[in-house]
């Protein structure tokens, strides 16, 4: 999985993160993205806080997960995909704030299974600061036709 020819640029990156459900609810964007990079964006919504006026631990694992899991897909052939297998997140603090902003990278790229990590930072104006990290375990796959899965 060393050879770059052939990986997801950013365009089919956002693609296939916007085609997610949940991603589109909590209105998740990718700002940026690169090989084993991807840095992503999650907008405040008083709907989804807990406490009030706060980013739930919930929605900073996920913003940590999408960013993780987007690093490694952002290795993988064309043709391939990737599913989170499980994640972990540590709070570093208090998440309140405008946004989230979440940086992930690749730690392992393998041909089944990758890992990858993020750093969550709120972001207050100008100011970001650390309030989790997620460490994400990927399992990749080839995407199959439904006439090559019937076969």
């Amino acid at each position: 999985m060393d050879d770059m020819q052939g990986h997801l640029d950013q365009a089919e990156i956002e693609s296939f993160v916007r085609a997610l459900a949940f991603v589109r609810e909590y209105r998740i964007r990718v700002v940026a993205a690169a090989p084993g990079q991807v840095t992503i964006e999650l907008p405040f919504d008083e709907r989804f806080s807990g406490p009030p006026g706060q980013f739930p631990a919930s929605l900073v694992g996920t913003a940590g997960d999408v960013a993780a899991v987007s690093s490694c897909l952002s290795l993988v052939p064309r043709g391939w995909a990737v599913a989170t297998l499980d994640f972990t997140i540590k709070m570093t603090g208090i998440a309140k704030g405008e946004k989230l902003k979440a940086k992930g990278r690749v730690l392992q790229a393998g041909r089944t299974n990758s890992v990858g990590a993020a750093d969550v930072y709120v972001v207050s104006g100008e100011r970001e600061t650390l309030c989790g990290t997620v460490l994400a375990t990927t399992r990749n796959f080839q995407i199959r036709s439904p006439q090559t899965a019937a076969a």
